[in-house]
């Protein structure tokens, strides 16, 4: 986000004061049980949050996986057959009744649905909580007013997918409602309990009132090609969204998927295992209130507001890519829209949208961030400890590829980030896996190749950034401490280019920037050579320094946004595009 300098003097000076305590927050590494999934361990201070509570659990070792939530197939001898006929249905069996173009299903079993229903809709209302499961073979259901299908009651409901069908739910732009007092359903298809979604048939899912697919507890899905377009968000889940595989597709005016929580904080958290997403949103590509979980699987979000938004977010697999006009991985407490903007710190201190709790862990899997706004967002810490991450960062002064609270410790995977230079942060000096950030004095234009080589010619780096940039930060595990290398720019290279990142190959053709060694963990250079760290009120992976001149940076010891000379602080709160905020002494 767009850092905000619009805060009283006096809070500045009473969060200096706090600094010592809140400097005694300290986060663990990050460990992986050999599943695939992530485990987060952190060590907070008192104003811990449900963020700490998930922060030691394994998010995909919660999700149980029941027999019944795979396929499995049916025949005629054991399930009701319900025949929309375009008004009304027909019902071969017991357990559903028809009234008009409402068809309502009140005892467990299995139902296979098929045919058009031009405006009704199907109900399930077990009360004896049983499980219904639904499958839909080649079904077509409108309802103008409500959902197409509305789960009622019941203790599960599994929609399964027919090999080989396609099957439409859609609803109005406006429902109708018992009472001013009432508001669900609202969602295509709605839920109040657990839903499982599997098979391999095709779902497209046209929620235009509101949500696409809704459930107001546990939603898993399994299986099958879903489509969906929502006004608002797109996949909801209220305890837990899950998935193991399918192909989904999304485009939503809000997030695309999304959980919340009821009473317990603990919950509401996303576990992505397997599948495949293509995500289109207007507001979060993926939100959690609690905790996300990527352990597989492929995800593309195209567009977004913010890419992937949670108070503590896990990737040990898949292969994701981001593009947002805002952060594209963002570690932030609650709901976007009650985060303070930014979520920033001033010389360390955690401001109002951060928490020590918040952790971003990344082990494995691939992860590419294209942002307009910070790129690797954590209002809280980092860890990194495999997987390889590529961040196109913003372009704008107000913003950093990289842009976290509290530290970045980077002990291992391949990191390489590029974009704008007033804010910018490189890992933390605690680090164990050397990094290097190059700054620039002039911003380089969009795709001219930064080379970086050691001093027996084996390229460490060759990249093309998507767009302008001015600092350049590189972390892989071919870096070796006290050992010299030499940064090029411009030039070709005949390597394998996936998003700017070129692998094999032979550079040639480029102009030397900059030969040095790199005698610390983590090494600033310039065009001048390495740069002298100076600490600021921060210390270590805090902000400090003062505003980015050249490039060189005065900064934190982990690097860090630029504090405003002597306290003073633009009243708009914006910081032009050359870094230096206006210079305002009435400012407060």
């Amino acid at each position: 986000m767009t850092h905000s300098w619009k805060i009283k003097l006096g809070t500045l000076l009473l969060c200096a004061a706090l600094l010592a305590s809140c400097s005694n927050n300290t986060t663990g590494n990050a460990a992986n049980d050999g599943t695939g999934g992530s485990a987060v361990t952190a060590t907070t201070g008192s104003g811990d949050t449900a963020a700490a509570e998930l922060a030691g659990v394994d998010l995909t070792a919660q999700v149980e996986y029941e027999e019944d939530d795979a396929y499995t197939d049916w025949t005629a001898s054991d399930s009701v057959a319900i025949a929309l006929t375009g008004t009304g249905a027909t019902i071969s069996g017991e357990g559903a009744t028809v009234d008009g173009g409402k068809i309502t299903i009140t005892a467990a079993g299995t139902y296979v649905v098929s045919g058009k229903l031009e405006e009704g809709q199907l109900v399930v209302n077990v009360q004896d909580k049983g499980v219904v499961r639904l499958v839909l073979n080649g079904v077509d259901i409108h309802n103008s007013s409500s959902s197409a299908i509305y789960v009622e009651e019941a203790g599960k409901t599994i929609i399964s997918l027919q090999e080989g069908t396609e099957n439409t739910l859609s609803d109005g732009e406006a429902y109708v409602y018992p009472d001013a007092t009432t508001d669900e359903p609202n969602a295509a298809l709605f839920s109040h309990d657990d839903l499982t979604i599997n098979g391999t048939g095709k779902l497209t899912v046209q929620g235009n009132f509101n949500n696409g697919i809704t459930s107001k507890d546990k939603l898993k899905i399994t299986g099958g090609t879903i489509d969906i377009t929502a006004a608002d968000d797109g996949l909801m889940g209220r305890d837990l969204v899950a998935v193991k595989d399918g192909s989904i597709t999304i485009k939503s005016e809000g997030d695309a998927v999304k959980t919340t929580y009821d009473t317990d904080t603990t919950k509401g958290y996303i576990v992505i295992e397997g599948g495949s997403f293509s995500i289109d949103a207007g507001d979060d590509g993926i939100h959690s209130e609690t905790a996300i979980a990527i352990a597989g699987g492929m995800i593309d979000i195209v567009q977004s507001n913010e890419g992937i938004e949670a108070p503590t977010i896990a990737i040990s697999g898949g292969e994701t890519s981001v593009v947002s006009t805002d952060d594209g991985i963002n570690v932030a407490g609650g709901d976007s829209e009650t985060t303070a903007e930014g979520g920033g710190a001033v010389g360390g201190v955690p401001g109002s949208g951060a928490s020590s709790s918040n952790m971003l862990v990344i082990s494995g899997g691939y992860l590419s961030v294209d942002a307009a706004g910070d790129g690797l967002d954590s209002n809280g810490s980092v860890q990194m400890s495999g997987g390889t991450v590529i961040v196109n960062g913003p372009t704008n002064n107000g913003n950093g590829s990289l842009d976290y609270d509290g530290s970045f410790v980077m002990t291992g995977g391949y990191l390489i980030s590029a974009g704008s230079s007033g804010m910018v942060q490189a890992t933390a000096d605690t680090s164990t896996q050397p990094g290097i950030l190059m700054t620039f004095t002039a911003a380089q234009q969009a795709g001219t190749l930064v080379h970086l080589e050691d001093s027996e010619g084996k390229a460490i780096m060759t990249f093309a950034p998507a767009k302008s940039y001015q600092a350049v930060f590189v972390s892989s595990p071919d870096l070796k401490q006290n050992s010299s290398y030499t940064i090029y720019s411009g030039g070709t290279s005949t390597g394998t280019e996936t998003n700017g990142l070129y692998e094999g190959g032979t550079y040639e053709g480029g102009t030397k920037v900059v030969s040095f060694e790199n005698a610390t963990v983590v090494t600033w250079v310039n065009e001048s050579g390495v740069t002298e760290a100076q600490s600021g009120m921060g210390g270590p992976g805090g902000r400090g320094g003062g505003f980015g001149g050249d490039g060189g940076g005065q900064r934190g010891e982990g690097g860090g946004d630029r504090m405003p000379p002597d306290g003073e602080m633009p009243q708009d709160g914006t910081i032009p595009e050359g870094g230096e905020p206006p210079q305002d002494a009435s400012a407060q």
